[in-house]
């Protein structure tokens, strides 16, 4: 496996595989603590009211249902996955009026310079071929003085370690086995979620917040601030989590 479109669909089958998973109830609690949550906005909920915003990596469509809820004017989602296209639009169908769904790539959007008032792209361009060409292609589309949320791993830290740990073996253990056994462990979907994300994404790549940092200033992107976040090692040390989950809020210089 070594082109674009074929880590692209295998990346995107894997993960509608386990949006797949979730039931209605269990999807929208996994909406409403995306950016409430999770990684705080440190914004009040008018952030999104009346801007044309680009999620870029849509998966199950969870930022989409944020955005939309919040007063977003329009949405446009892309995925490399045609079941997360699928995701995104069936468990966002009320909003289809304010919704656009194509099955696209982070790294090369298909959208003109400067179009969107904010652009989201969480825990996707880590699974990237180019991630710092998708990172360019976010700016790309970012209207001056827009917002850009941009989320990737971190690196460093006990969990990397035994996360490396468990890739070894997922030539060997078939994802539908190891999905059953998290079943059997634990009720909770994001638990699975995030088993069946470390073990079997093909690519999965993790930075020092200084890289992340440079490429926001490197960008000419202002007003930098780095979310805190309550997503993995649930509160544990650095010694656990390392760098922990890295997620950034910047604004496009006018």
């Amino acid at each position: 496996m070594n082109t674009d479109q074929e880590i692209a669909t295998t990346t995107g089958s894997l993960y509608a595989s386990i949006w797949d998973q979730f039931n209605q109830s269990q999807w929208e609690k996994f909406s409403d603590d995306h950016f409430f949550n999770w990684s705080k906005l440190p914004v009040d909920n008018t952030f999104f009211a009346d801007k044309v915003c680009l999620d870029a990596g849509s998966g199950s469509g969870r930022a989409v249902r944020s955005m939309l809820i919040h007063g977003a004017a329009k949405v446009c989602a892309i995925d490399m996955g045609s079941g997360c296209v699928r995701n995104t639009k069936e468990r966002n169908s009320s909003f289809s009026d304010r919704l656009e769904v194509q099955l696209a790539s982070v790294l090369d959007i298909p959208y003109p310079d400067n179009t969107f008032d904010i652009v989201h792209c969480d825990g996707v361009l880590h699974h990237t071929t180019d991630p710092k060409r998708g990172f360019r292609e976010l700016v790309r589309v970012l209207k001056p003085g827009g917002s850009i949320i941009l989320g990737l791993y971190g690196r460093g830290g006990l969990m990397n370690f035994a996360i490396y740990a468990a890739r070894l073996f997922r030539h060997i253990i078939p994802q539908a086995l190891t999905l059953a056994l998290v079943k059997r462990v634990s009720s909770d979907p994001v638990f699975w979620y995030a088993v069946m994300d470390c073990m079997y994404v093909p690519i999965r790549e993790n930075y020092y917040e200084a890289d992340i940092l440079q490429w926001l200033r490197e960008a000419s992107l202002v007003n930098i601030q780095r979310l805190d976040s309550n997503w993995g090692a649930y509160g544990m040390g650095r010694w656990m989590k390392g760098e922990g989950y890295i997620k950034f809020l910047a604004e496009k210089a006018r």
